[in-house]
């Protein structure tokens, strides 16, 4: 039995705790109702045979775009639920989210309730009667009664290899912790945060000079195609779902002050902390410039042998110059170049520029 959903007659109301914006046009509806029943480990049912499954995405940031671009291009999108627009900037300025600017690009209905657990816009989802609800990095948790709506259930992208890394700030502690793989997980959503059943996985490597924000690019695209992968085995009854193994470890979000950069560290833990900070927060520091004290963030670093006479350095020292490149500052065990660095209300600079501009000498402090 086929339904369809006409968003013609729908219109824009500021007043409710959602905002619709009209698209100019886009084909919903639902496929034929589908039963599934789900054992332990596998999905038994009818399949969708040539339907497109109906989706309910839901995501905020750009690491969710791909996702939402593939389900558009290959299922059908019945609407997009995404954070209400923020004001940004040292400007004030409002700005959509990217997953709101794709969606209304490709003239999908978009939704961006103030919160999504509001008993009016758990209704909203009631009549859109999504088979699938699609979570991809949204920035809230679903109630019980959300996660009830789909005829079929909702899933999850995580940017890790559940169960390591659940939380909302995978990716940065995976780069911190100096981890050399990660990857992708598509998870039925439970009502233990990242704790459902696997569907599908999918390991990415970590380089040695990615940051979270290279990193999160190529989550976000290997992401999407195992997304899409998932969605096909659950319309045609073929998905397996595996329940999480008990060893976890927690990502938590990340704090600005969790940044500051402790000179006592070893080389290699200032540098992947570096790396995990990049682009938010931005892993900082302080000097003395023309007698203020100065915070300074440090966007660029390698990881540099020791010098042949290190005199002794303490932690924190500007040991070397290096003209053109940067300046060579002493760690725990080590010394590590910097290449590239920011001061407060300026544009970012290279590190030797830093070092011309402000006439810094071999031996000034940095200090944790």
């Amino acid at each position: 039995m086929s339904q369809r959903i006409n968003y013609g007659n729908l219109t824009l109301d500021i007043a409710e705790s959602f905002i619709y914006e009209r698209p100019t046009k886009y084909p919903g509806g639902c496929p034929r109702e589908f039963k599934t029943q789900m054992l332990s480990s596998q999905q038994e049912g009818r399949g969708f045979l040539n339907d497109k499954v109906s989706i309910l995405f839901m995501g905020t940031p750009e690491f969710a775009c791909p996702s939402l671009d593939k389900l558009i291009l290959n299922e059908k999108v019945l609407g997009v639920v995404t954070q209400p627009d923020r004001f940004t900037g040292r400007g004030r300025v409002l700005k959509p989210s990217p997953v709101k600017r794709l969606a209304l690009k490709r003239n999908v209905p978009v939704y961006q309730p103030e919160k999504v657990n509001d008993l009016s816009f758990i209704d909203k989802i009631k009549e859109i009667k999504p088979d699938l609800i699609v979570v991809v990095a949204f920035g809230e948790i679903l109630s019980p009664s959300i996660l009830s709506i789909p005829n079929l259930f909702p899933i999850n992208l995580h940017a890790s290899l559940l169960p390591s890394y659940r939380g909302p700030a995978p990716i940065p502690w995976a780069i911190i912790r100096g981890e050399k793989e990660t990857g992708v997980t598509i998870q039925r959503i439970r009502s233990q945060i990242d704790g459902g059943e696997i569907i599908l996985q999918e390991r990415v490597p970590i380089n040695s000079d990615d940051t979270t924000r290279t990193l999160s690019d190529r989550l976000s695209r290997v992401g999407a195609n195992t997304l899409l992968q998932a969605v096909k085995l659950i319309k045609e009854g073929k998905a397996q779902f595996k329940p999480q193994g008990k060893e976890s470890s927690y990502a938590p979000k990340i704090k600005k002050e969790q940044g500051r950069i402790n000179w006592s560290s070893s080389t290699k833990t200032i540098y992947n902390l570096i790396r995990g900070m990049n682009p938010y927060p931005g892993a900082f520091t302080f000097i003395f410039l023309r007698e203020a004290l100065q915070k300074i963030k440090i966007w660029k670093t390698k990881p540099a042998e020791d010098l042949k006479e290190d005199k002794g350095f303490v932690p924190g020292t500007i040991g070397k110059i290096k003209k053109n490149v940067g300046f060579l500052v002493k760690t725990g065990d080590g010394f590590l170049l910097i290449e590239e660095l920011q001061l407060p209300n300026r544009s970012r600079i290279k590190g030797y520029d830093f070092i011309k501009g402000y006439h810094i000498k071999e031996g000034t402090h940095l200090l944790s």
